[in-house]
């Protein structure tokens, strides 16, 4: 396997004298092999435009840039964009300093827009979430530590469903693409990661009111519907349930996508 992903992170963290900076939960991803395989799950034929989260030294930049209409790289680590400045020249490349979770996502304005990164753990799920309840995006393919990861597929009426894995599912077909383990990074972190993409289906529901309702009735997985929307404040929605067919002493995690299709639509419809 080619080492010209590390040889090129360890030069550049010479050349430029940074390191990966804990604070920021900085694992540089240099495995040749595991950026071929993110490569290949790209659409880069479909994409207008691909905003990738968190670039670091480049990993994927690199890569992203040659095959991308345009890239724009957002790292809120100064460091990190002097060196993809210095190092990328290139028209159809974009490098900012800035809070991925501060940034207005309606400013990408084109139909066909990807996200791609290596999140910071700390703030996956906050990404996750902003990005699955934005509109127009056509891919998101993330790398997450894996025992997030695990947590964000959805099981039919399984007890382990939790507001991730279901507002995913209703938005879209998650897929894992594969495992990776600590030594694909540098520094290693202390479990293995996984990379997994979403290809989004119904936009209807890209809203973070959406998720928040979600979050709602499953506060409490051992209470039955009934308890969960009460204690959410959701006195008038129960009184529509019968007229939806939905059982007010189900769980929540007994509940199908189309059942809670029917109650956002009945949350939501005015």
């Amino acid at each position: 396997m080619s080492d010209q992903v590390k040889t090129r992170t360890l030069e550049l963290m010479r050349k430029y004298q940074v390191e990966p900076q804990k604070k920021f939960s900085q694992n540089f991803l240099f495995d040749q092999g595991a950026i071929e395989t993110i490569i290949k799950t790209v659409p880069f034929d479909l994409a207008e435009e691909i905003v990738e989260i968190g670039p670091g030294l480049g990993s994927l930049t690199f890569e992203l840039v040659k095959r991308a209409r345009h890239l724009t790289a957002i790292d809120f680590d100064r460091d990190m964009v002097r060196v993809l400045a210095g190092e990328i020249k290139s028209d159809n490349f974009t490098v900012e300093q800035s809070d991925f979770l501060k940034e207005d996502l309606k400013k990408f304005h084109v139909k066909h827009l990807i996200y791609i990164g290596n999140l910071p753990y700390e703030i996956s799920r906050s990404i996750l979430k902003k990005v699955a309840c934005s509109k127009g995006f056509i891919y998101f393919g993330f790398m997450l530590q894996k025992d997030l990861a695990d947590k964000l597929y959805y099981r039919d009426k399984s007890p382990v469903n939790n507001p991730y894995s279901v507002y995913l599912a209703l938005r879209g077909t998650l897929t894992k693409i594969s495992d990776f383990n600590p030594g694909a990074f540098y520094p290693s972190p202390n479990i293995s990661s996984t990379f997994l993409t979403l290809i989004p289906q119904d936009d209807s529901l890209a809203d973070e009111a959406v998720f928040d309702f979600i979050s709602k009735v499953f506060a409490n997985p051992r209470k039955n519907l009934s308890n969960n929307l009460k204690s959410g404040g959701y006195n008038k929605l129960l009184d529509r349930l019968p007229s939806i067919n939905i059982s007010l002493l189900k769980r929540p995690h007994e509940l199908s996508l189309d059942e809670l299709r029917r109650l956002i639509k009945a949350r939501f419809e005015k």
